[in-house]
């Protein structure tokens, strides 16, 4: 990378963390449909960042699938089913990309890559979740059978995606005024393995999404592991 690169690079990083601090403003003033496209904003300019993939380094494909995310659910807030169902296929298309770049490569065993590749099919399940589409179960599960046949170790040893999934489900609680204990699943502590994890989540998620949905506002800070 030149200097020059360098530099447009880290201004993208730059613009891509004040639009989204932007859409944290808007989105706890209730201005939901102007923070979607704020999140939507900051996400395209995390995935401008990424040139080329640098696993097991995670580049910025993570935060701006975080992103969008985030954006499918103010959309949905505000029953904009078309951006609802444009972000999922988005973010879709950038965590299988970043599959595709694992499964092309060779990774020594220490970068966790099983555990690794769960996260990105756990992206999909968690986006399809936001738009209701029944292939989120599809996608949970191509997660869980990697997790379980890489051995299935608990959470508290995720990597940088697992905590920004973890950090999604979270915001979604606070949203909803949830007293979220230490030892709860989402907080990475131990004695959940990430099979289970998967299953907590699949179980608990659509229906926190939907009390949401009911509540038409998502007022808490979003954590961003």
């Amino acid at each position: 990378m030149t200097i020059q690169q360098g530099i447009s690079t880290a201004k993208m990083k730059e613009k891509a963390r004040n639009l989204s601090k932007k859409a944290e403003e808007l989105r706890q003033s209730d201005r939901l449909q102007a923070a979607g496209n704020y999140y939507t904003a900051s996400a395209h300019e995390y995935a401008g960042v990424v040139t080329e993939h640098t696993f097991p380094g995670a580049d910025k494909t993570v935060s701006a699938l975080g992103e969008l995310l985030n954006a499918a659910t103010c959309y949905r807030l505000v029953g904009d089913t078309y951006r609802v169902n444009n972000r999922c296929e988005l973010g879709t298309l950038l965590a299988e990309d970043y599959l595709n770049y694992i499964d092309s490569g060779e990774w020594d065993e220490n970068s966790f890559v099983p555990f690794r590749r769960g996260a990105w099919h756990e992206f999909i399940g968690d986006l399809r979740t936001v738009a209701e589409k029944e292939e989120a179960s599809n996608a949970y599960e191509k997660a869980i059978d990697i997790y379980i046949s890489a051995g299935d170790w608990e959470v508290v040893y995720g990597e940088k995606e697992h905590l920004r999934i973890a950090s999604y489900l979270r915001s979604v609680r606070r949203g909803l005024g949830h007293d979220i204990s230490e030892d709860a699943p989402e907080m990475q502590g131990s004695g959940t393995t990430f099979s289970e994890w998967v299953w907590y989540k699949q179980e608990n998620l659509p229906k926190y999404l939907s009390q949401l949905e009911a509540q038409g506002s998502w007022p808490t800070q979003i954590d961003q592991s």
